[in-house]
């Protein structure tokens, strides 16, 4: 979540998706840790929730996958080179070094953002949790996720926004940080062959299902559907939507709507909001969505998310929105890529270079095109482009993706 949401109190209802048969309901890369504890979940989800019945396949098994894999996924190219890790492995630990911290963590740690006030926010701890898992570095995800419970709401998901010292600035949950989190606590269940991990990840995915599942399957930035243009509740952020996390959300909870209804249903909002270069607004209205709008710091991990389910599954909807993206910011050139377009037209609107925007251009260059993706991985080399929180956690996730070290473990 890269800006504050209003919150107001809509009505929240999953009949449709029942009526639809759908509901069931520090520097240290040392792999020793302990794993998480089970957090509250929704009402609403799992009708497999382990036990006798054990993992489902793929999960709670499969591990150690030690870093670097540097593994190509499905028809996906990844950086060239020899071994890409070390320099993703170098921005790793840079990135560590300057935002987790332990202090006003509670005694476990935290992703800080300076522009927060030095403060957290969910979204930080999923992508810390996400390049942990990733890097090996089990005690590192194991406090990161523990600060996270730490500031669990009555939903039982992380509030968005807590402040240096503890206190709740921003009480409701911030979906993004939600299932970056689900995803990474999936994954390590098969790092580190936990079903503990599987367990808790099945709790925020419930969860997640209960508050912020719109009854026709739209995915809702937050509890109460957020503010669009000054209506409530109307908001759609469509770089939330990560199609390849919710094929595995529904094989983790025995929830089919995951990978059905709500798959189907953002894949038509997503289409229906991007403009003629592929590119989409940073949030738009469920009422009217539209192709209108500036690409920014929240659309910019669009890219990243949609060329995931193509390179994990294949999925064709997926490869439509990258053969429009690939081919636009191939034109522009990795390097060249600025931090904000319009659209309908694709007239670039500001032209600063990082790695919000460069790395996930990147990834799109995995789907075919090669030249976008070496040039991406290597302005991601050398730095983010600037010192903010966002853009060198993003340096990291997507370098972590470009170097094929950002797999979907229960495919191994």
């Amino acid at each position: 979540m890269t800006r504050q949401l209003s919150l107001f109190v809509s009505a929240v209802s999953l009949g449709a998706l029942v009526a639809a048969g759908c509901a069931s309901p520090s520097n240290n890369n040392n792999p020793q840790g302990t794993a998480g504890t089970m957090g509250t979940g929704g009402s609403a989800g799992s009708g497999n929730t382990g036990g006798s019945s054990g993992p489902p396949p793929g999960l709670g098994q499969g591990g150690p996958f030690p870093f670097p894999q540097n593994k190509k996924s499905g028809s996906c190219s990844i950086a060239s080179g020899t071994n890409p890790g070390p320099a993703t492995l170098s921005a790793y630990n840079s990135w560590k070094s300057m935002f987790v911290t332990g202090n006003g963590a509670g005694g476990f740690l935290r992703v800080q953002s300076p522009q927060h006030s030095g403060g957290t926010v969910s979204e930080g701890i999923g992508y810390g949790m996400i390049a942990a898992v990733y890097a090996y570095d089990r005690s590192t995800f194991d406090g990161l996720w523990g600060y996270a419970k730490l500031h669990f709401n009555s939903d039982g998901l992380m509030s968005w926004q807590i402040s240096s010292s503890g206190s709740i600035v921003g009480m409701n949950s911030a979906t993004d940080g939600d299932e970056d989190m689900a995803w990474a606590l999936l994954m390590a269940s098969d790092q580190w062959s936990s079903t503990t991990y599987l367990d808790d990840a099945r709790g925020v995915i419930d969860a997640m299902y209960a508050t912020v599942v719109a009854g026709d399957g739209t995915l809702k930035p937050d509890k109460f559907g957020g503010m669009f243009n000054g209506v409530n509740g109307v908001a759609y952020d469509p770089d939330y939507f990560s199609p390849a996390y919710y094929r595995l959300f529904a094989r983790a909870t025995n929830n089919p709507a995951w990978s059905g209804v709500i798959t189907d249903r953002n894949y038509t909002l997503l289409a229906t909001v991007s403009g003629p270069k592929g590119v989409e607004p940073n949030a738009t209205s469920t009422d009217n969505p539209t192709a209108t709008g500036t690409y920014g710091y929240n659309a910019c991990r669009m890219p990243w998310r949609i060329a995931m389910d193509y390179c994990f599954n294949g999925e064709p909807r997926a490869k439509a929105i990258l053969d429009k993206l690939g081919p636009f910011f191939n034109g522009i050139g990795a390097a060249n890529v600025g931090d904000g377009y319009d659209v309908a037209t694709g007239n670039q609107t500001a032209g600063n270079h990082n790695m919000a925007f460069i790395g996930p251009a990147g990834v799109v260059g995995m789907a075919g095109w090669q030249t976008l993706l070496d040039g991406a991985y290597s302005f991601g080399t050398n730095s983010a482009g600037d010192n903010a929180y966002f853009t060198n956690s993003l340096r990291v996730v997507m370098m972590m993706m470009m170097s094929g070290n950002l797999l979907d473990y229960s495919q191994q």
